[in-house]
């Protein structure tokens, strides 16, 4: 079964600023998922996925295999709130946040902060 660890991807743009959104499953296992996102995609994709999500309230997945088809795909939650996550309040706790993503967009290094 999918396990709710809640984590926060975001991309740190060369400005200093954040563009980030809360995922709601599997925080603990993001970190070759986001590579694997990053093989195939531009850093400017990511920025769009997660403008997409803040829209919706953030993300149920985050490039999980599809059960059925095993294709990576990126689930969204529906709210209908929007939830984005910027450089002010990226570190913040969100809703029990198990670990950070944060990836540079000039080059796709992913820096990860985990909860002790």
């Amino acid at each position: 079964g999918k396990m709710s660890t809640h984590s926060t991807l975001g991309v740190k743009m060369e400005d200093g600023s954040i563009m980030g959104c809360y995922v709601h499953y599997d925080g603990a296992t993001m970190l070759p998922r986001i590579e694997s996102y990053l093989d195939e995609h531009t850093t400017t994709d990511l920025v769009m996925l997660i403008s997409k999500a803040q829209s919706v309230g953030g993300m149920r997945s985050f490039h999980s295999p599809d059960m059925d088809t095993e294709i990576p795909k990126t689930d969204f939650l529906d709210d209908n709130e929007t939830y984005s996550i910027d450089e002010a309040d990226f570190y913040d706790d969100h809703m029990g946040t198990y670990a950070w993503y944060l990836v540079n967009y000039k080059d796709g290094t992913i820096a990860v902060t985990e909860r002790y």
